[in-house]
């Protein structure tokens, strides 16, 4: 399992949806508990994913984090917080995620690349 991965997803999605709670409709019913809890749990079910599917290419890390954030923020504020979140807030908050996932990670590999030379 890699741990940095796990670590800066579930940072994003935290702040990401923590300051978009405050713009989208709908996510201002997330506390700040909540907030955690579906960060780690989409950090973690990502990870855990890309694992057992073995995403080897940067696309299909994107879009099986993109797939399981969605699913992961939808069906946590529906069953645990009670609260039908609308589907275009929550595409446009994973994409976001899966935006900067994959900047970070492609600003990650690049700067390994150029150490090696």
């Amino acid at each position: 399992m890699n741990w940095n991965s796990l670590l800066l997803r579930s940072t994003m999605g935290f702040i990401i949806l923590f300051f978009l709670g405050y713009l989208v409709p709908g996510l201002s019913a997330l506390t700040i508990t909540h907030l955690i809890i579906v960060s780690l749990l989409l950090a973690f079910l990502s990870t855990v994913g890309e694992n057992i599917i073995i995403a080897d290419t940067r696309a299909k890390k994107s879009i099986l984090l993109l797939v399981v954030s969605a699913v992961t923020v939808y069906f946590y504020a529906w069953v645990i917080v009670g609260t039908r979140l609308p589907v275009v807030s929550v595409l446009l908050t994973t994409a976001l995620i899966t935006l900067l996932d994959h900047l970070f990670t492609a600003q990650n590999e690049n700067s390994v690349t150029v150490e090696e030379e």
